[in-house]
């Protein structure tokens, strides 16, 4: 199993959780308005520093990832004529019991 860790523009939330369920997800949890600086800049939801993210993680057979990596990559194409929050990373689980 992978871990994908998934910092996104809150915009499209939507389009990557129906991604990860396209790519045959099992399950994800996504934490809303989730606030920080990074790349993008600060997204602090004020005037000043407008924007949220979601955080969504996601434990995957390793064989999904590349599925879902290349969908992820579709999306960032698609919004390229501006800047898209989207980071995705992505480290190996064991689980326990």
């Amino acid at each position: 199993m992978q871990m994908m860790l998934i910092i996104c523009d809150a915009g499209v939330t939507e389009k990557v959780t129906e991604i990860l369920n396209g790519a045959g997800a099992p399950g994800y949890t996504v934490l809303h308005s989730a606030t920080g600086k990074g790349e993008s800049g600060p997204r602090e939801n004020t005037p000043i520093w407008p924007g949220l993210n979601s955080v969504i993680l996601c434990a995957v057979p390793a064989d999904r990832v590349p599925i879902i990596r290349e969908s992820i990559d579709a999306l960032r194409k698609q919004r390229s004529a501006r800047h898209l929050p989207l980071k995705v990373f992505l480290w190996s689980l064991e689980e326990m019991g």
